[in-house]
């Protein structure tokens, strides 16, 4: 058996790779793993090569965006049952404003795996769960090399090809292990990562509860599939605090929530409306899409907040949408990309200890930094797309640009590295379905947020001040828990709105002056934040004289 790969998009995104099999009898394979932007297999296969099969790791669109495009010789398109249920719904409708060429051709060829499946009889594969998004996969190659010269020495070989991945698990999905029943010999590694994700998604966490905690219609547009995983999580993180908090998906989000069976008793699903007023409400949390805000549901819900400067506009996007700023309602704006960090990349190919690794979804500098990181291994991180060969002969081969004592140093400590390895004797494939949702494995300091929120002084704390661009900052710095932490009451929310207003009314009968406030509810419970610069004590009591700002009239309340 021989065995190559080839980079096919190398400039725009380097996550589509074909793989080259040549068994000993001559036969061949040619698979193509996720068919991103500029994928042209026309100018990559051979007159006499015929595409064997399509890997989708996951249903993002820069790795099917040329799915339809490149789909021939009734090749099967292998990916786990539920990325190819969002693929379904999610491929036809973007298809209505962008080429994506044959997609019903595609969509039929959409063929759900979840165990070993045969190529060639000396090749399979199958999916393994490697979080990032809902339903994303990696495969794992199974390789049979056999000679044919005399007697038949058969000896197995596993290829892993990871796709966008993380360690962590994902909306319930499992995150990928370097405990697996297999040992690996050669790696396809996605290297893109995102060393700030789990200060940045606290952050945004934060945020969307401080203000749906305080009474805000709170608004967050983000694409689908990352609207329902901060859907799920913010289900599981509000049970954990013990304070309820409505959360409805629209529109795309809705959609996926229901094709996934998810059923969390916090998230109420509405795939369509007649007007944004069924969706929002003071005190709820309204997730939909697009992360830009000129399309979709989000147009929709922010056109329905844009005058209330007691709202909230929380907008997650993968880095390239434009931030909303020119409202009146509070406007938030991260960038939120599930990639693992480079510490965790770096210790997952240590603890599989590979022959090969073959970097991807990199290019420039960091391509040729991963090329030089990893020492116990042979590393290719090739900008080109030429066919390399990393397994001929029985061996694999290392490669041309190294120095034979290079060489010979890379094989002693990849020895070493195989020796330090644990032995797994009980190891298991994960499922590729969901399981319950578990905020602190995914990364959230749900010690913080029980006690930032679960007692009375969280959920009645006031949120910053408004800005028209108020960017989330992933500083990395949250505050650590007391060493005693504050028990929570029973006071319920209303009561503590009400304990707020006697605070101010308190302070404002001492200091005898008017100040500004904002009413950042205007239904149902009243929560006021103070605009001006005043010197309020917690327990301080003030009288309030409300001025509403359309009757200009005033009138005394308690």
């Amino acid at each position: 058996m021989e065995f190559g790969y080839q980079n096919v998009n190398v400039d725009t995104g380097n996550e589509s790779t074909l793989l080259h099999f040549t068994a000993a009898n001559g036969t061949d394979a040619h698979i193509l793993v996720d068919a991103g932007a500029d994928v042209d297999l026309d100018e990559t296969l051979g007159d006499d090569e015929y595409l064997n099969a399509i890997c989708l790791t996951h249903a993002h669109i820069d790795h099917y965006r040329s799915l339809a495009q490149n789909h021939r010789h009734n090749a099967p398109i292998y990916t786990a049952a539920d990325t190819a249920t969002v693929l379904r719904r999610a491929f036809p409708e973007i298809a209505q404003h962008e080429t994506l060429g044959d997609v019903d051709s595609a969509l039929d060829a959409l063929t759900p795996i979840d165990d070993w499946t045969s190529i060639l009889d000396t090749l399979a594969v199958r999916p393994v769960s490697v979080g990032h998004t809902p339903g994303a996969v990696g495969f794992l190659f199974r390789v049979t090399d056999e000679t044919l010269d005399g007697e038949l020495t058969p000896s197995t070989k596993y290829v892993l090809a990871t796709g966008d991945f993380t360690t962590r698990p994902c909306a319930g999905y499992a995150g990928l292990t370097d405990e697996l029943p297999v040992d690996v010999d050669a790696l396809l590694l996605n290297v893109a990562t995102r060393d700030d994700y789990q200060t940045t998604l606290d952050d945004v966490l934060e945020i969307i509860l401080e203000r749906a905690y305080g009474g805000s219609r709170t608004v967050v547009a983000t694409s689908a599939l990352t609207g329902v995983h901060v859907g799920v999580l913010l289900d599981s993180l509000v049970d954990e605090i013990g304070h309820t908090v409505p959360i409805r998906l629209v529109g795309q989000t809705a959609k996926h929530y229901h094709n996934l069976d998810y059923d969390c008793p916090h998230v109420t699903a509405t795939p369509t409306f007649d007007a944004p007023s069924d969706v929002l409400e003071p005190g709820t949390i309204t997730i939909g899409g697009p992360e830009t805000a000129t399309t979709g549901s989000t147009e929709r819900l922010l056109q329905a907040i844009d005058e209330d400067a007691g709202a909230a506009f929380v907008q997650l996007t993968t880095g390239s949408g434009t931030p909303v700023s020119t409202t009146a309602c509070s406007t938030y704006h991260a960038t939120l990309i599930n990639h693992p960090s480079s510490v965790c990349i770096d210790e997952f190919v240590a603890a599989l200890a590979p022959t090969q690794v073959v970097v991807k979804h990199a290019s420039g500098r960091t391509l040729n930094r991963f090329q030089k990181r990893f020492d116990r291994c042979f590393t290719w991180g090739t900008d080109d797309e030429h066919r390399h060969t990393l397994y001929a002969d029985g061996e694999w081969t290392a490669p041309g640009w190294l120095h034979e004592d290079t060489i010979q140093r890379i094989r002693m400590r990849h020895r070493d590295a195989e020796q330090d390895q644990s032995p797994i004797s009980d190891a298991s494939f994960s499922s590729l379905t969901h399981d319950d949702v578990n905020p602190a494995a995914e990364g959230v300091d749900v010690d913080y947020f029980v006690e930032r929120f679960a007692g009375t002084d969280a959920t009645t704390e006031s949120p910053t001040e408004p800005t028209a661009d108020d960017s989330i900052r992933a500083t990395g710095e949250r505050p650590q828990p007391q060493d005693e932490p504050t028990e929570p009451t029973s006071e319920s929310f209303e009561d503590a709105v009400l304990s707020r207003l006697d605070t101010i009314e308190a302070q404002l009968s001492e200091d005898d002056r008017h100040v500004t406030a904002r009413v950042l509810s205007s239904d149902g419970d009243t929560f006021l934040q103070v605009l001006d610069d005043v010197d309020l004590e917690p327990g301080d009591v003030v009288n309030l004289q409300i001025t509403h700002p359309e009757t200009e009239t005033e009138s005394s309340g308690e």
